[in-house]
């Protein structure tokens, strides 16, 4: 075998053995969240994804949600909106940030004033 097959042969071996490493990464990476559904109006639904379930120091609980409406008729969703709640579950006050956000960026809690849909999220996330 010469020189030149050998180091062939390894780039080969390399190169396949990268696109094997990576191909595995991307698809963890790439899996999709698995939303529950914790609360529900007559045109409206909330999801949470319960593998982003975090307390932090203070005790909030953080949590990433999807809104969605639905027109009643045909049960198709006409809209749909992903977002970080913060909760704190002792008072029952709630927050909400963009998706990539720190729960330490709140700024203020507010109640969830004559909206069911937000009350029954932060009591069926907090039962986590």
């Amino acid at each position: 075998m010469t020189l030149s097959n050998c180091i062939k042969q390894a780039l080969v071996f390399c190169c396949v053995s990268l696109i094997i490493i990576f191909s595995n990464t991307f698809r963890l990476l790439a899996q999709e969240i698995e939303w529950i559904e914790v609360s529900k109006t007559n045109n409206e639904l909330l999801f949470i994804d319960p593998n982003s379930l975090k307390y932090n120091n203070n005790g909030f609980l953080s949590v990433r949600t999807k809104h969605s409406e639905f027109n009643p008729e045909d049960k198709k969703i006409v809209n749909s909106d992903s977002y970080l709640m913060v909760i704190d579950c002792e008072n029952r006050l709630f927050s909400k940030l963009p998706v990539n956000s720190e729960p330490k960026q709140v700024k203020n809690l507010e109640k969830p004033i004559n909206d069911k849909l937000i009350k029954q999220a932060i009591i069926n996330s907090c039962a986590y």
